[in-house]
């Protein structure tokens, strides 16, 4: 793996602390789609994937999340048992499958975003003008970086976290 520190370690260390804390704040929210859903934390993903992307194949859904086909395959299979997602052959190829929200995933990816904008707007207007246009630009910060590293290390996810057996 090709790290070219840009920053100082104490920084990093500490960004990285305050980036789980942020990320833990909303297993609230997790819990309950878990707890009313009986969904986890990647079939809610591909939940999104699918209602970001209609039509998407499990193959690109597998290429988004760096994960194999089977991994995928099984993922949508739950989605589709809980009538939540709905598979429909590609008319102008047939070997094609696509992946579509029903409108019962639809109704639940919109309850989750309403819940998960309710909750963290309620956060981000605790912050002074200052802070939130620094947090701005901080995010902003930290996509490009995010989508830069996509590029040049397209395979980071393998890298950073090879097989665990």
């Amino acid at each position: 793996m090709s790290v070219t520190p840009r920053r100082t370690e104490p920084a990093v260390d500490t960004a990285l602390r305050y980036f789980g804390d942020a990320l833990n704040m909303f297993d609230p929210l997790r819990f309950r789609a878990w707890a009313e859903l009986g969904l986890t934390t990647a079939q809610l993903r591909v939940l999104f994937l699918v209602r970001e992307a209609p039509g998407v194949t499990a193959g690109a859904l597998a290429q988004r999340l760096g994960v194999t086909p089977p991994t995928i395959s099984g993922i949508v299979d739950r989605l589709v048992r809980l009538g939540l997602i709905r598979r429909e052959d590609d008319e102008s190829d047939r070997r094609l499958v696509r992946n579509l929200l029903t409108e019962k995933g639809e109704a639940a990816c919109s309850r989750m975003e309403q819940g998960s904008e309710t909750y963290t707007r309620r956060i981000l207007v605790e912050m002074s003008l200052e802070d939130l246009e620094a947090f701005i630009a901080g995010m902003r910060a930290f996509k490009e970086a995010s989508e830069y590293v996509s590029k040049v290390e397209p395979n980071l996810a393998e890298v950073a976290m090879p097989g665990l057996f």
